[in-house]
């Protein structure tokens, strides 16, 4: 068994994990934003609802810039990580 490789693959495992849930995070975050963003706009009266649609920051667009972002970053991460491992010796001790 190759300890350097079997590391490289879970350290990478795991950050992958990582941006996953932020790509989740960010899913649960659209949906709470869009179902009060609901009610208001079933609270006020219909000639109010310009202004809550002008505030409404939590776009498509900004949902997929937000996740380019996470997946970007995610990336960068791996590649860092993978290029450290590189740097070390790494063996298995069997006691």
């Amino acid at each position: 068994m190759n300890a350097k490789k079997n590391l490289n693959k879970k350290s990478g495992d795991e950050v992958s994990s990582l941006f996953k849930m932020m790509l989740i995070m960010v899913e649960d975050m659209k949906k709470d934003h869009d179902f009060h963003y609901q009610k208001l706009y079933e609270g006020i009266p219909e000639k109010y609802h310009p202004v809550i649609k002008a505030a409404d920051h939590f776009t498509p667009d900004k949902v997929s810039w937000i996740r380019k972002r996470i997946l970007d970053f995610g990336n960068e991460s791996l590649r860092n990580v993978q290029n450290e491992i590189e740097n070390y010796k790494v063996e298995f001790i069997f006691k």
